[in-house]
């Protein structure tokens, strides 16, 4: 008797003993549950790469690139009306006006208030233009430096208020005060016209200020036409300092968004897109999610089990299994400090459901048989441990290897995956052979002392099964074998048939696969944070309909320097490394770049608004000729002195180094890869340098490493669990005395599943992104399950019934019986996932019973085949 049997036949001695263990220890699991938070961020699906690493390094000491609200105003005719703009000025004006908290705003001298619009660029380069030509009316040459008064209008400029800007964009008079005339200068504004952005782009003075028609096809959407100048739609956008709690943000974002709820124009609509509410209705989807498939789990485990069971107390013993065994799972989840928020977390316990409901069937379905041949209770208890408990402790291993190979995944969210499905398949394993057996024990020794029937015996059907009607039909007996056993039951006996012909099965599977591998070699991995999103949520339709309609962009690529950064030869490269970055065909020249270097240069620069003279007489104390340590030293002290905040986002505080932000625009992997090469080619200047390190990272090179990651995760954890398999098999089956190979023919058919799976992935469109990227080492780990019992009840056949294709009919037979009602309750658990309202969860559903279906097919239609091949050249070579 092996290890399960003797197991089995201690819990049957001392049922309330292991009762009462397991139910203590669900009851301290369910304290630590009780404690669960949902939280979830876009780092769980960040990898342990070097660039992700030095991403976070760069976001920890220089803070986070500040996020974006952005408006999204719709316009029926021309977002650039005179009257759509003083809309959005109108709309602004509410915001300053509402309960939005203003301190969150990162402010710049460009941009006081942190507000970016149409309207305001418009408003502010109107203004310029005509201020410009006003003071060189009132300023002649010998009346003052005009580069004085040109630094007095650029100051000026950006500190307009949104009621001036109004004036300015509907038309009227604003008295503006110079420094250089006495009074006030009245100045005339008509009411602005689309074509007058024409003058406004050719404007030599403005062109030196910003690029304004590069900003400004930024903020309109896509359908832009220059030469009319109309749009459907364009952009506000907010900017929020990096620092600011989540909690904080949301409630400001959700402020606005009450904002555009009650705001009311004839011709414009209003839209918000912010990460606080995109990460909330993340967090609330996860939520919503668990409450859908948590029911519709539990309604499909009833109604399966009462189906097959047709027996109240095995049903509610089954179920009171899996639920002890998702609460160990949220339990352990807790005490190992998972982040339970993860939206992949939510179907954990549909899983365990869905494959712990297999163990139970298959243990109830021998438990039963060992009844009908005359055992009583206790002995058919451990006989079912000993023969399909045994198996079940085989394929629990083979199911835990496949989940426990996410652990070598570099993303945290997909390891954490791996661990609790591990621990939740271990709890079902645990529970569905102590608290089931022990259960019933008890309920049964108690229906025998009352004189019950324990089993009731099925009344025999004289129609011909599926199977005995295909046999006949080939011209065989209906029975093969020399016994009475039956050996075609419901067609499930099929799959023994067609092995008599060996050679004809290996040309339909090799077909099948090779299609299937001809589209899973074209399967591409992609991901983004916001694919978590449901797609029926407003703020998921806008989002697409920002990246549909508009290129604008918010991406910065960061060049992270470390080591010695006072060498004169590091501060001076910077702006080489600058000059080759813009030349990029991705770089942004809408944005400017940050580093040490550009932040001194505008702080010197006369016309720009970061001007600040006590920075310059510094500068030009330390920059001249002979430039040493001291020097840089000194530029730096000065730069944190007159401008802290922005030195701190681009200088450490102990100068031991500096980061350079380069705003890009991409928009797909090969955009990525191609931004990326151009940055690294930037940065080789700096690598010439005596220092620690320099390296290039940010937000798109760390998903185009989650990418990378994503697409070496499947190979990696796929290889481990067939290895890992294939060698407990392997010195199982030998310590067995069935020799070496039979584990590499149990697991074999799983290399024809897995290229089906991916295959099928392409041809339904199902991309590979961090959750469905497990389902290769999934599919290893449950379907090997399937051939497991095959293989198990093949053994027992053979050692009983000397003609292996009839153990072959028998086996595939009767534990296919099982098979089919395993695999169904496991392909309709995963079907249930496929009503996730986050769609990666959805497509994991459909994925997983897609690989289940196809897992069951190959145990039951393809493995008789290679195990009646083992058995002959076995015995021939034995022989």
């Amino acid at each position: 008797m092996n290890i399960i049997g003797r197991y089995e036949k201690m819990v049957s001695k001392r049922p309330w003993a292991f009762i009462t263990v397991l139910v203590v220890i669900t009851l301290i699991f369910s304290f630590f549950a009780s404690q669960m938070e949902m939280n979830f961020g876009e780092d769980d699906f960040q990898p342990d790469t070097e660039v992700a690493l030095a991403n976070r390094r760069v976001n920890e000491i220089y803070g986070r690139d500040g996020e974006q609200i952005t408006l999204i105003f719709i316009s029926e005719n021309n977002v650039l009306s005179s009257d759509s703009l003083v809309y959005q000025l109108e709309f602004e004006e509410k915001i300053l006006g509402s309960d939005f908290d203003m301190d969150m705003v990162e402010t710049t001298p460009e941009s006081p208030q942190g507000f970016s619009s149409p309207a305001r660029l418009i408003a502010q380069t109107r203004f310029i233009s005509e201020l410009v030509d006003l003071s060189e009316q009132f300023i002649g040459p010998d009346q003052g430096d005009f580069s004085e008064i040109q630094q007095e209008l650029s100051e000026k400029v950006f500190t307009l208020n949104t009621e001036e800007m109004k004036t300015i964009i509907g038309g009227g008079t604003l008295e503006v005060d110079f420094s250089f005339v006495p009074e006030p200068i009245p100045v005339e504004f008509d009411p602005f016209e689309p074509e007058m952005l024409d003058e406004l782009y050719a404007d030599p003075f403005i062109s030196e200020i910003f690029p304004l028609e590069d900003i400004l096809g930024f903020l309109l959407s896509s359908d832009y036409d220059r030469i009319s100048h109309t749009a459907s739609k364009s952009l506000m956008a907010i900017a929020v300092r990096g620092d600011i709690p989540e909690d904080r943000a949301l409630e400001s974002e959700k402020e606005i968004q009450r904002l555009t709820r009650e705001s009311s124009h004839d011709e414009v609509s209003v839209r918000i897109l912010g990460n606080a509410l995109i990460q909330d209705e993340i967090n609330q989807a996860s939520g919503r999610n668990i409450a859908i498939l948590m029911p519709a789990a539990f309604i499909f485990v009833i109604v399966v089990l009462g189906l097959m069971y047709r027996n109240i107390t095995d049903t509610v013993l089954n179920l009171l299994s899996l639920i002890m065994a998702v609460i160990w799972v949220y339990g352990v989840g807790v005490l190992l400090g998972v982040n339970l928020g993860n939206p992949m977390m939510t179907t954990v316990p549909v899983l365990i459901i869905g494959l712990g409901i297999d163990y139970g069937i298959h243990y109830t379905s021998r438990y039963r048989e060992e009844l009908k041949e005359g055992k009583n209770v206790g002995q058919a208890i451990t006989l079912a441990g000993a023969t399909v408990g045994f198996a079940i402790l085989l394929t629990t291993v083979t199911t835990i290897i496949g989940f426990m190979s996410n652990i070598t995944s570099n993303i945290s969210a997909i390891r954490d995956f791996g661990i609790l499905c591990s621990v939740g398949i271990l709890s079902a394993f645990i529970l569905m052979l102590t608290f089931f057996p022990a259960s019933k024990t008890i309920i049964d020794n108690r229906r025998k002392r009352k004189g019950k029937e324990l089993v009731k015996e099925k009344k025999a059907r004289k129609k011909l099964t599926l199977g005995k009607r295909f046999w006949a039909k080939i011209g065989e007996p209906e029975t093969f074998c020399e016994s009475d056993v039956s050996c075609v039951n419901n067609g499930l006996g099929l799959g023994a048939i067609a092995a008599r012909t060996p050679v004809r099965v290996l040309i339909v599977v090799l077909l099948i696969t090779s299609a299937a591998v001809y589209g899973g070699l074209q399967l591409e991995a992609r991901y983004d944070f916001r694919d978590f999103l449901p797609s029926d949520l407003e703020v998921t339709d806008t989002f697409n309909m920002f990246v549909e309609d508009f290129d604008f962009s918010q991406e910065t690529v960061f060049v992270l320097v470390e080591g010695d950064i006072t060498q004169p030869s590091v501060f001076q490269r910077t702006e080489e490394v600058q000059n080759r970055a813009t030349e990029s065909d991705y770089y942004v020249p809408a944005r400017s770049i940050e580093s040490p270097y550009s932040l001194a240069i505008s702080m010197i620069n006369e016309n720009s608004p970061n001007y600040n003279s006590s920075f310059a007489e510094i500068w030009d104390a330390n920059m001249q000729d002979d430039v040493s340590s001291e020097n840089i030293i000194a530029v730096y002290d000065g730069l944190y002195e007159y401008a802290p905040e922005r030195a701190a986002r681009v200088i450490s505080e102990d100068y031991d180094g500096f980061v350079i932000r380069i705003p890009v625009d991409t928009r797909d992997e090969t955009r990525v890869k191609e931004t990326e090469e151009d940055m690294v080619w930037a940065m080789q200047p700096m690598k010439e340098e005596d220092l620690d390190r320099v390296i290039v990272t940010g937000g798109p090179i760390v998903s185009f490493s989650t990418f990378e990651s994503i697409n070496q995760g499947q190979i990696d954890t796929l290889l481990i669990t067939f290895v890992i398999a294939l060698i407990i098999l392997t010195i199982l089956y030998k310590y067995l005395g069935k020799g070496y190979s039979l584990g590499a023919i149990t697991i074999l058919p799983l290399v024809f599943v897995i290229s089906w799976t991916f295959g099928t992935m392409y041809y339904l469109n199902i991309p590979l992104n961090p959750v469905t990227v497990t389902i290769a080492a999934i599919t290893v780990g449950l379907g090997i399950d399937y051939s497991i019992h095959i293989t198990q009840r093949f053994i027992e056949e053979t050692e009983r019934i000397d003609q292996p294709q009839c153990a072959l009919c028998v086996a595939a037979s009767h534990t296919g019986s099982a098979l089919f009602g395993s695999a169904t309750t496991t392909i309709v658990g995963f079907g249930i996932l496929s009503l996730a309202i986050i769609p990666p969860l959805a497509q994991f559903g459909q994925v997983s019973a897609i690989s289940i279906f196809y897992a069951f097919l190959a145990s039951v239609f393809v493995s008789p085949t290679f195990l009646l091949l083992w058995y002959r050249f076995r015995n021939r070579s034995e022989g």
